[in-house]
């Protein structure tokens, strides 16, 4: 199945895929900051480890970044974000290694 692509002319190609991960991440970020009692130690510590579990299911190995929201007064830090870019810049770097390999195979 082939993944559908959203692109401008200024705009980086982007799945539906790394769009929607993203407007989770983007999501459990702003709500930390949008709802104040998310940032009290027992319920915000919730959606950390709802967000946490989301991140290892989908990210793997690169989604432990988010583990650094459960220390306290690192709330601030949008790691949620975080995560996914470096889960897409690692992606990116991968398929076009993989293109590359490709390429070579063909010359």
């Amino acid at each position: 199945m082939e993944s559908k692509i959203v692109s401008a002319q200024w705009l980086q190609k982007i799945s539906w895929e790394e769009l929607m991960t993203l407007t989770v991440c983007l999501t459990i970020d702003l709500l930390e900051y949008a709802v104040p009692i998310l940032m009290s130690p027992i319920y915000g510590d919730i959606l950390d480890i709802v967000g946490f579990v989301f991140a290892a299911i989908y990210f793997n190995l690169i989604g432990a970044i988010t583990l650094l929201e459960l220390i306290p007064g690192l709330d601030i830090v949008p790691f949620f974000t975080l995560t996914w870019l470096t889960w897409y810049i690692y992606r990116r770097r991968k398929l076009r290694k993989r293109m590359d390999e490709e390429l070579e195979k063909w010359l």
